[in-house]
């Protein structure tokens, strides 16, 4: 049985051969030449950390993006508990245009901008999965979310009708910043579902498959 964390930034002391880990890159900050070759990464300009203009952030994140390794875009997204927000919009923005482009999932940080995030999604029409990380919405939200397109990606915390909603075909589990293990946090959506361990781990892996041929 595989494991699929989609979202993480930390790295188990010892790596666990049934568990494939998206750690995140977050531009400015970390690179993949500092992590081993072999894991799959996501890269992006968090909003919490644009450096200035962010066009220097940009021209690297293009660098960054095009490698093989990294097989997702993100986290980008929008924080209305930080300032500027129609900046950190053009910016969210651009990388969801990147995304397209390569073809490549877009991992989305949003924080009390649901609204701007739909009507972004709703005007720019992608064909690339948008997946929202760390979803701790209800299921009244979850539900709009989904019909409008996106994944929910969901972590420590969540309400179980929400994962509910999203499951079979729009839902991850990640790990992002938590210490709990992987096979924990799939063994908790399995009693929440009320479904086999086994059955909600090869879901997972059947939807990764599909947003990476999205």
């Amino acid at each position: 049985m595989k494991y699929i964390d989609i979202h993480t930034h930390r790295l188990p002391e010892k790596e666990q051969g049934n568990v494939v880990r998206f750690l995140n890159l977050i531009v400015g900050q970390t690179h993949v030449s500092d992590y081993p070759s072999h894991l799959p990464f996501s890269a992006g300009i968090h909003p919490w950390y644009i450096e200035g203009d962010g066009r220097a952030q940009l021209e690297a994140l293009w660098e960054v993006a095009r490698q093989p390794e990294v097989w997702m875009i993100g986290e980008a997204g929008l924080d209305k508990t930080r300032p500027d927000l129609p900046f950190q919009q053009t910016l969210f923005e651009e990388q969801a245009l990147m995304a397209e482009e390569l073809r490549k999932p877009l991992v989305i940080h949003g924080v009390k901008c649901w609204a701007e995030l739909t009507e972004i999604r709703r005007r720019l029409r992608p064909t690339s999965a948008w997946v929202i990380h760390g979803f701790r919405g209800k299921s009244t939200q979850a539900r709009q979310l989904l019909q409008e397109g996106f994944f929910l990606s969901f972590g420590e915390t969540y309400h179980d009708a929400s994962l509910q909603a999203a499951y079979p075909h729009r839902f991850f589990l990640e790990t992002d910043e938590s210490t709990l293990s992987v096979p924990t946090l799939y063994l908790r959506a399995s009693k929440a579902l009320s479904l086999p361990l086994a059955e909600v781990a090869k879901q997972a892996e059947m939807n990764l498959e599909s947003i990476i041929s999205y």
